[in-house]
């Protein structure tokens, strides 16, 4: 049975989320969340999706982002996964899939966007990795407090 087309809807914010294969970590070290994130905004800038927020953990992923077009979220994602997923694989010496099956994105309305980028924010406060959500680098949570960190 084939798989359902993925509703996305230009202009409109999503909350997107990826985790990795098994639930296996996806991120080892600094620079490879320094290297997700360069290439996040490599490919946001050239297929027009604005990143509202976002939050990188160790095993998955969270973005609040807004596509241009319908085809904005796909565009960025597949090959952003799939150049990171190749530098890890190559860094490791592994082989296979590093993401476990295709994004999940949902969109979100107005009254629901701010609950969302606290949610995605948060992540790392109610998973016990920092006690203020501002203070986790691998966040936007810190630019939205006005932290210089």
């Amino acid at each position: 049975m084939p798989r359902l087309p993925r509703t996305v809807f230009a202009g409109l914010p999503h909350h997107v989320t990826q985790r990795g294969n098994r639930r296996e970590d996806i991120f080892f070290a600094d620079e490879d969340r320094e290297a997700y994130l360069s290439w996040l905004k490599e490919y946001s800038d050239k297929h027009q999706v604005e990143v509202l927020a976002y939050c990188l953990m160790t095993n998955h992923i969270h973005l609040i982002a807004v596509p241009a077009t319908d085809e904005g979220l796909h565009r960025m994602l597949k090959p952003l996964h799939m150049r990171y997923a190749q530098s890890i694989n190559r860094a490791r010496g592994w082989k296979g899939h590093l993401w476990q099956g295709r994004f999940f994105s949902s969109p979100l309305d107005d009254a629901y966007l701010w609950a969302a980028v606290r949610y995605v924010e948060r992540n790392p406060v109610r998973a016990g990795m920092e006690h203020r959500a501002e203070n986790y680098r691998w966040s936007s949570a810190a630019a939205h407090c006005g932290s210089s960190k």
